[in-house]
């Protein structure tokens, strides 16, 4: 038994790695086809490029360091630095990383933190790297979008804990289709196309790391909004306090 469970953890971490490697195909090509312009003449338009440069580089370094993040935490649950987690300036720092690339994309990110809740207890750097990672997936799915182009984040108390996710007042997702999207991690060009063409691998990014902190992604409703959020639990010491 155990040696199936490890089979399974492995093959789960190749499908993770297949959809970030084919996720990263796409911004090299960019910066590729960008150096390829040959600009020197005009400044103006040398330092947009490089701007986009930057940025791209960024933003894929970013998903690149969450998911090495996922890897140095595999089976090191000591390694998780838990501390009082505020999610609503988890949220707004969330946000702050996300905005250059939403900007760049077209897309409007709404933050709505939701009432004063009680701190949860969790790593914040594992929680702030899978929110980032799943912004990411959700600015290029709403960039794709003719409706509407907002990202809200947003987080609300349930009896279950804290929701915390984003929100597009467009997007027709199901379980089933996040269940079935988990199915074809890595095996799919477009597993998740109710959100975004391409492989989402900042979804399955974000899902993984939430594994370490004993949470999942799922598909949420909230406010006649529907995306995909994580239930943080309150910490029972806290709640003593």
């Amino acid at each position: 038994m155990q040696h199936g469970g490890k089979q399974e953890a492995l093959d789960s971490q190749e499908q993770l790695f297949l959809s970030l490697a084919e996720q990263l195909t796409r911004p090299l090509l960019q910066i590729s086809q960008l150096a390829e312009l040959g600009v020197a003449d005009d400044p103006k338009a040398a330092q947009m490029h490089w701007t986009m440069v930057q940025l791209v580089s960024r933003t894929s370094l970013q998903l690149a360091e969450s998911y090495a993040l996922r890897l140095r935490l595999q089976g090191k649950a000591a390694l998780l630095k838990l501390e009082p987690v505020t999610v609503s300036s988890l949220l707004y720092d969330t946000a702050q990383t996300l905005q250059p690339f939403a900007r760049q994309y077209g897309v409007l990110l709404e933050l709505d933190p939701g009432p004063r809740m009680q701190p949860i207890l969790a790593d914040r750097t594992v929680l702030q790297a899978a929110m980032t990672s799943l912004g990411q997936a959700f600015v290029l799915g709403q960039s794709e979008d003719d409706e509407s182009n907002v990202v809200r984040l947003s987080a609300h108390r349930s009896r279950y804990g804290v929701v915390a996710g984003l929100y597009s007042n467009t997007l027709q997702l199901g379980r089933e289709d996040l269940r079935r999207a988990q199915g074809f991690e890595g095996r799919a060009h477009e597993p998740l196309q109710r959100l975004t063409s391409g492989p989402a691998a900042g979804v399955f990014v974000a899902d993984s790391l939430l594994s370490t902190l004993a949470a999942r992604l799922h598909v949420a409703r909230y406010r006649s909004l529907t995306g995909l959020a994580t239930t943080l639990q309150l910490s029972r010491q806290l709640q003593l306090v």
